[in-house]
């Protein structure tokens, strides 16, 4: 995995390039999931929530370098993305046992990985990497070939 530091910006830059995206598709569990994936379907709405936190504050008007506004403004983006981070990490390690929370992390895996193959040099230990990964283990049942 990356180092937090050096993932804030290429998250914070991905979630920019994500956040329509983000926005435009339906949350997933929006009620309070219940069954075998209730604590992956929350982890989704959670990636969706941040998703639109962030879009939110790359749309605020800019503030004048230096200022406290523009300082509290970072930090709060800065936050944003490390929760963003943590939350794909749990992801990662959260296996979706229905086909409803196999959608779910697809989901997410189709908001996020055409402009990140795009935008950012990838690798197998980026957590979208990861991400794809996890959730074909989920499909094929755990197994390995």
């Amino acid at each position: 995995m990356m180092h937090l530091s050096s993932s804030l910006s290429r998250r914070g830059a991905l979630a920019s390039v994500l956040a329509a995206t983000a926005a435009a598709l339906p949350v997933m569990a929006s009620a309070a999931p219940s069954g075998e994936d209730a604590a992956l379907l929350t982890l989704c709405a959670e990636f969706w929530r941040v998703q639109n936190h962030i879009k939110a504050l790359d749309e605020a008007p800019p503030y004048t370098f230096g200022t406290p506004h523009q300082k509290q403004h970072e930090a709060e983006l800065a936050e944003a993305c490390r929760r963003e981070w943590v939350v794909m990490e749990r992801l990662v390690d959260t296996p979706a046992a229905s086909q409803r929370g196999q959608q779910a992390k697809a989901s997410i895996l189709l908001a996020i990985l055409p402009s990140a193959f795009d935008t950012f040099d990838l690798t197998f230990e980026s957590d979208e990497i990861q991400l794809v990964m996890s959730l074909l283990k989920d499909v094929a049942g755990g197994t390995q070939i």
